[in-house]
């Protein structure tokens, strides 16, 4: 999700005002023996370099075709990259949509995904293409995860003096003008489409693809996942998302074992319709990636207090006759949300910068909710606004067991700390290098104007990812330009 820069200073300043001490995950310090090298490989066309006026993406864990592929989630463009050409294998301009779509909708850039996420297929020549469209494809009259049932969860949006009710948070309609950002937008049904597709002898995607799955959700200047894993026998991890504007504390729906909104889906792409819920309050992750084969490992984005990496095992998490609970949402039980090791307020929707605001620090695990790895958060010298991306490479990385990065300033951070269900491992911040070993000070935002030059503003939204030979990379979402990382001794 994307904001204006000024809208995004004077939030994070409210925050770190608002938070106190005991609400705050510890500052991270750079770590003196430990540096990153960056190193430029390739690009993707990108016509939209302003900043917030993008929606790229990079699909990671790609092995059985041994190419990377990249989406431009806005303009529904797809591209591959085999080590050596970049190629535009889908547009939904020039190519065939499937039938019953319709992509032609628009949302703030950095909700629109046309073209949600490529997953990994069962073969070589073989992915799963997730679409977004405001209809449901041919052959379906209902989506198989349903959004919770109309007018089941109302809420408040702003706070006083102009406190807002929305009749249901899930079809919110019309943004009341009080709304950070998006007064006045309309907000609408959406569906995630899943298709099978057939790469053909040229690189292309075939058409006529085959669909297996729908999705209900909201566009909303909000949480709409999007974080997917390929396993085994045709079966798929999805990160739905919360399904709800920023400032919410998630409702009930997250905690509920009945609800879709705020889980990972375990989806069978053998069967039609057919899904378990492995995880629940889960509240907006974007990535998974899988540890030796052993640990589910998936980013999330937080609220105003912890932004998370969270671990699990793979056979806990393919287990679905116990959801694993990772804390967002509201608690029928003991009435609590959970972000990170902190409880939450229930929060006022369509604010940023300090909804929902932290209540308490949580001091030791709970039995039934699984702690981060990592977590970090806002402070005065830092104005983080959430994370955005991780890597983990025994290839690429020597001590380093974890990498992330962060939205706003461009920082490269990390840890040398395996995961421990006794809680968050320390992190750091890691001082980056280009090629020629020159400090890059603004980090990954140092690459931005290496780009485009002085544009005033660099945020350029990192995402690191893991070439199929297992080594790690970022893609520079802003520029379309793709490198290699390499950690160093300093």
């Amino acid at each position: 999700m994307k904001f204006t820069f000024a809208a995004s200073i004077v939030a994070l300043l409210s925050t770190i005002r608002a938070t106190a001490a005991q609400c705050s995950p510890d500052p991270l310090e750079y770590i003196e023996e430990i540096g990153m090298k960056v190193e430029k490989v390739g690009s993707i066309p990108n016509p939209n370099t302003d900043a917030f006026s993008y929606n790229l993406a990079v699909s990671d864990t790609h092995q059985k075709s041994g190419k990377l592929f990249f989406l431009n989630q806005m303009l529904g463009q797809i591209y591959s990259y085999d080590n050596a050409t970049v190629k535009k294998i889908w547009d939904m301009e020039e190519n065939e949509i499937p039938s019953g779509l319709d992509l032609n909708f628009y949302g703030p850039p950095g909700q629109t995904f046309k073209v949600h996420q490529i997953v990994e297929g069962e073969n070589a020549d073989e992915i799963v293409v997730v679409f977004t469209s405001t209809t449901l494809p041919t052959g379906w009259s209902e989506p198989d995860a349903p959004l919770p049932a109309p007018g089941a969860y109302p809420g408040y949006v702003c706070k006083f003096p102009k406190t807002t009710f929305v009749r249901d948070i899930y079809r919110m309609g019309v943004l009341p003008d009080c709304v950070s950002n998006y007064g006045g937008f309309p907000c609408y049904t959406i569906y995630n489409v899943f298709y099978k597709f057939h790469i053909d002898e040229s690189g292309q995607l075939a058409n006529n693809p085959t669909p297996f799955f729908v999705i209900e959700n909201q566009m909303v200047p909000g949480h709409l996942g999007g974080g997917a894993l390929a396993l085994e026998g045709g079966k798929i991890l999805w990160s739905v998302g919360d399904c709800t504007i920023f400032g919410f504390d998630g409702s009930f729906a997250p905690q509920r074992d009945d609800q879709t909104c705020g889980k990972i889906l375990l989806i069978d792409s053998t069967e039609r319709g057919s899904f378990e819920i492995a995880a629940k309050g889960v509240r907006n992750s974007q990535q998974m990636s899988v540890k030796e084969d052993t640990t589910l490992v998936f980013m999330d984005i937080g609220g105003v207090t912890a932004e998370e990496v969270n671990a699990v095992s793979m056979e806990d998490i393919l287990d679905t006759s116990t959801i694993e609970n990772f804390g967002w949402g509201r608690n029928q039980i003991d009435g609590k949300t959970r972000e990170g090791t902190f409880y939450i307020a229930p929060g006022y929707g369509g604010v940023l910068g300090d909804q929902p605001a932290c209540e308490k620090r949580i001091f030791s695990p709970e039995e039934g909710y699984i702690h981060p790895w990592i977590q970090f958060g806002r402070t005065p010298q830092d104005f983080y606004y959430g994370i955005i991306s991780f890597v983990i490479s025994d290839e690429s990385f020597d001590k380093l067991s974890l990498v992330w990065t962060e939205f706003n300033t461009g920082n490269v951070l990390g840890t040398t700390e395996s995961y421990s269900s006794d809680g968050p491992s320390k992190g750091y911040k890691i001082n980056l290098y280009d090629a020629d070993m020159t400090p890059l000070p603004m980090g990954f935002n140092d690459l931005v104007k290496e780009e485009l030059g002085e544009v005033g503003y660099f945020r350029g939204d990192p995402r690191l990812f893991h070439y199929p030979d297992g080594t790690a990379g970022v893609f520079i979402e802003r520029t379309g330009v793709f490198y290699k990382l390499t950690e160093i001794e300093i």
